[in-house]
């Protein structure tokens, strides 16, 4: 859900390339960032929390799936 409101693929070529252009953009503006900037730079940030979030949810998965394993042994 939080990824259709996104103006970035959630993931991460998809971030760093979008960090480069940005990052040229604001260079080619002589160091001055203007609002779609920075739009994009927290549309970064917001893929980046949900990348974390995601491999956080897939570490307590890969967790519970071992135990299990352990238990079933």
């Amino acid at each position: 859900m939080l990824k259709q409101n996104l103006l970035i693929d959630c993931n991460i070529k998809a971030i760093k390339e979008r960090l480069q252009t940005t990052l040229a953009n604001i260079q080619f503006q002589k160091g001055v960032m203007i609002w779609d900037d920075e739009e994009k730079l927290e549309h970064c940030i917001m893929a980046l929390e949900i990348l974390q979030e995601e491999e956080k949810e897939n570490n307590l998965l890969t967790n519970k799936i071992k135990t299990l394993c352990n238990i079933l042994k």
